[in-house]
């Protein structure tokens, strides 16, 4: 799979976008200056991981703290997450609540992420994988999920004493004062730089029962789950053939809308339409694309800014700059030399 390929969610940026208008942030700004809209934040929109990842490098800077990802964490949305969390909520035990949730899981993280929850003899493991390769953003991306669960796993069971055995995560913590929050969440020992993230939870905790659920309520979450995640795969099918013949007519110039929609035998306005129907716009796909595009070339050393822009459609190398620090809040220089470490 192409990087351009992965993909979350509303549910994903809604939580990261709400959570920081709640600490006085100015979400929504920052979604349009990353090229998103506001149709972005609805349920089943698909959110390109590049411009994704553009709004949280942009929160992360304007929340000027060390513990980002615990904030949002700690602001459990339960109407965000909709069928998820009936799916949570109707489950039989506390073990089976997150593991609903996993299976579902692409409702929310779409194909950038992953939590795998296996019951190992007297415990069990819930572990996280994620796609994103930014340092920062997986940092807080951890310490978000890890954050969650634990308010999660007090809100379902109406119980604020428990607590994981143990957490490991794959950074270093980023100061003294975000390794006491962090301890002060999970409430147990963490080890850092464990090169991974995951915690233990004991069979206990497992397999206590959650009151008021219902067999026939969860049926009906599954079911709702399953054709929401049938609706994304829809979305996709159409928006992925127009992104693919536009990135494809960018390689080589300019792409234009009539000759995407004459490649795939549709008019303009049908095209419009399906664009609509996606929750993105035509120049919307087309920042995302060169956005991706930028990126690729910028790992590519033998390649010059100059020479970038060129491939991309500017004419002037200055316009490309600008460009690139209204996407990503960096010049293409700075991140390249980030980007290459």
């Amino acid at each position: 799979m192409k990087d351009n390929d992965f993909y979350v969610t509303g549910i994903a940026l809604s939580q990261f976008v709400y959570g920081a208008e709640a600490l006085g942030i100015a979400g929504k700004e920052t979604v349009k200056q990353a090229g998103l809209s506001d149709e972005h934040l609805l349920p089943t929109a698909r959110v390109p991981e590049a411009q994704y990842e553009m709004t949280l490098l942009r929160l992360i800077l304007a929340s000027k703290n060390d513990s980002f990802g615990v904030d949002i964490g700690q602001q459990l949305m339960p109407p965000l997450y909709g069928v998820l969390m009936s799916l949570a909520f109707s489950s039989p035990t506390l073990g089976e609540a997150p593991k609903n949730m996993a299976r579902y899981q692409g409702l929310a993280s779409g194909n950038c992420g992953g939590i795998n929850y296996q019951v190992a003899g007297p415990t069990v493991e819930l572990s996280v994988a994620m796609t994103h390769k930014n340092l920062v953003i997986r940092r807080n991306m951890a310490e978000f999920v890890v954050t969650l669960y634990c308010g999660l796993l007090r809100l379902i069971s109406t119980r604020p004493d428990l607590s994981p055995n143990h957490v490991w995560l794959e950074h270093t913590p980023y100061s003294d004062a975000a390794r006491r929050r962090m301890e002060s969440i999970v409430r147990c020992p963490i080890s850092w730089s464990a090169g991974h993230t995951r915690m233990e939870v004991s069979r206990d905790i497992h397999e206590l029962p959650i009151y008021g659920h219902g067999d026939e309520n969860l049926r009906l979450a599954r079911q709702l789950a399953q054709q929401q995640l049938q609706e994304l795969d829809k979305r996709a099918s159409s928006v992925e053939s127009i992104k693919w013949h536009a990135r494809e007519l960018m390689l080589s110039g300019a792409p234009r809308r009539d000759v995407v929609a004459k490649r795939l035998g549709v008019s303009t306005r049908t095209l419009d339409r399906r664009l609509k129907d996606a929750g993105i716009s035509w120049q919307e796909l087309l920042d995302g694309l060169r956005v991706q595009l930028a990126i690729e070339y910028l790992s590519d050393l033998e390649l010059t800014v100059a020479q970038i822009a060129e491939k991309l459609g500017f004419t002037e190398i200055r316009a490309f700059q600008r460009r690139f620090k209204t996407w990503t809040g960096m010049t293409p220089s700075a991140y390249r030399k980030q980007l290459l470490g």
